[in-house]
């Protein structure tokens, strides 16, 4: 059986990426694949992963920015990659979304290729405050499971 991407709806599935303490003045700072620390780990204890290798092609269609504490100031964009290439999906914490935001796109507007590499970014004004506040962002994409 042949799927037809234009029909089909694939796979929904989430990719998740982190930073503990966001600071201010960030510009286009690679996200980390997220992980779970136990309470000796030090800062260089990090995952250093900078995204996830597809085995398969699909799209982009959403993406989801969540902090630990609400924004007290200034303002935090998430955005998806692509190939380290800059996909214009952002997720954006300010005044109106303090501690949450998600943002969705019809399909066809970023898609990837098997081998692709997918990640995210965060950029931060100066006065993006707290700086304790830890971040999670999900980059949501449809994969398409083409000859399984």
């Amino acid at each position: 059986m042949q799927m037809i991407n234009a029909i089909a709806k694939g796979t929904l599935v989430p990719l998740v990426f982190m930073q503990s303490d966001v600071a201010a003045s960030q510009s286009n700072a690679g996200l980390t694949v997220a992980e779970v620390r136990d309470a000796a780990a030090s800062a260089d204890d990090q995952n250093a992963a900078d995204g996830y290798v597809m085995p398969w092609g699909g799209e982009i269609i959403g993406i989801s920015v969540r902090a630990s504490a609400a924004r007290s100031g200034g303002t935090l964009t998430a955005e998806a990659m692509i190939n380290a290439t800059a996909t214009g999906l952002t997720g954006v914490l300010n005044a109106t979304n303090t501690q949450s935001a998600a943002t969705r796109q019809a399909r066809g507007n970023d898609t990837f290729q098997a081998g692709d590499k997918l990640g995210a970014r965060v950029t931060t004004d100066g006065s993006w405050a707290p700086v304790t506040a830890d971040i999670v962002v999900v980059v949501w994409a449809l994969v398409y499971l083409d000859g399984i």
